[in-house]
């Protein structure tokens, strides 16, 4: 019950949140126009990543909108497949536990080496190649890697201790919200409002550094939803 209120709630707020969006949107610079990007990005956002500006400052927009798309492909993975029977056995975490012992040490580091490189992917995506996106699925790969030498069902009920896919759902609240709070600041919604700092230093690019983060951790979970759910039910689907 607790479950599908958190889902209701969530549904909800995304979809005022949304459409508030869509009454404060602000004409967006024609996209064949590049210098409306090329000569203003420094300024108005701070980002070495031209890439990372646009789709964090300038088409933010769009952004909203692939994330919430991600999110109700997983949750339509998550939701239609739990109704249908695991083929996952109780025992198979006790199968082959030598060669899960003498393979654990390998697969710990490459989950450990994929998580630092996801996060220095997520926060310094506004200097060069990647951000929440990238990072986010390089964090995925890493789980992927683990489930292969541990149980799929404790690394889940390690989640659900963790609260990831609670936590998940906020995390997808959030990312509009902060496009909503620019509007004091700027009087446009889904624009850079926190000081663009020194282009090229770690804490500049404004909100950079914080939507890329948000989205890696949404992309991250999601990712191991949809694994999950597909392991799970391999030979039903």
């Amino acid at each position: 019950m607790i479950k599908k209120t958190l889902n209701f709630s969530v549904a909800a707020a995304l979809v005022f949140i949304v459409t508030a969006l869509v009454c404060e949107l602000k004409e967006i610079p024609a996209v064949n126009n590049l210098n409306n990007y090329t000569r203003t990005v420094l300024a108005d956002n701070g980002s070495m990543n031209m890439v990372s500006a646009i789709y964090l400052d300038y088409r933010m927009y769009d952004t909203i909108f692939e994330i919430t798309v991600f999110f109700i492909a997983a949750f339509g993975v998550s939701y239609i497949l739990s109704k249908i029977p695991s083929t996952i056995e109780k025992t198979d975490g006790e199968i082959n536990k030598a060669e899960l012992v003498q393979n654990g040490t390998s697969v710990n580091l490459i989950f450990l080496l994929s998580t630092i490189f996801a996060i220095y992917i997520m926060i310094t995506g506004h200097l060069g190649p990647g951000g929440g996106f990238v990072g986010g699925v390089i964090g995925g790969t890493g789980i992927l890697v683990l489930s292969g030498n541990k149980d799929l069902n404790q690394i889940e009920n390690d989640f659900e201790k963790m609260r990831i896919h609670g936590i998940e759902k906020y995390v997808l609240i959030s990312i509009p919200i902060i496009g909503l709070a620019t509007l004091p600041f700027t009087s446009e919604a889904l624009s850079n409002f926190l000081p663009v700092g020194t282009p090229g230093s770690l804490f500049s690019g404004g909100t950079a550094m914080i939507l890329n983060f948000l989205i890696g951790f949404k992309v991250f979970a999601g990712t191991w939803t949809i694994f999950y759910h597909f392991v799970s039910h391999r030979g039903l689907i």
